[in-house]
C-alpha cells in the first residue's frame, strides 16, 4: 500500500512517529520553486492567492520542517526530474 500524506504530518508528532515506526517512509523533496509550480499545476492556487510572500513562506516552512522530514527512511530529491525518473529512483531505494 502507498499512503500519501501532506507535508504538515510532521507537525503532528504522534501521527508522524507512528508512520516512522511502522512504515517505510519516503520524503519526496523538490526545490521550493518547483514545489510551488507543481501545486499550482494541479489547480491549487491557495498558496499564491493574495499572498505576495508565498514563496518566502514556503521556503521558511521547508527549512523549519527539514529536520523532521529527514527522519524518513529515504529522501528522494525530485527537482528537475520526470515522474519516470523519480519512480526509478524510488524503486532503487526500495531494492537497496
Amino acid at each position: 500500500m502507498v499512503l500519501s500524506v501532506g507535508g504538515g504530518i510532521v507537525s503532528e508528532a504522534q501521527s508522524y512517529n507512528l508512520l516512522l515506526l511502522n512504515c517505510y517512509t519516503v520524503w519526496v523533496k523538490a526545490a521550493p520553486e518547483e514545489h510551488m509550480a507543481r501545486v499550482v499545476a494541479q489547480g491549487d492556487l491557495r498558496p499564491m492567492q493574495g499572498n505576495d510572500a508565498a514563496m518566502e513562506d514556503l521556503k521558511r516552512i521547508l527549512i523549519a520542517r527539514e529536520p523532521l522530514y529527514s527522519k524518513a527512511d529515504v529522501t528522494l530529491d525530485t527537482s528537475g526530474e520526470s515522474p519516470e525518473q523519480t519512480l526509478r529512483k524510488l524503486r532503487q531505494s526500495i531494492m537497496a
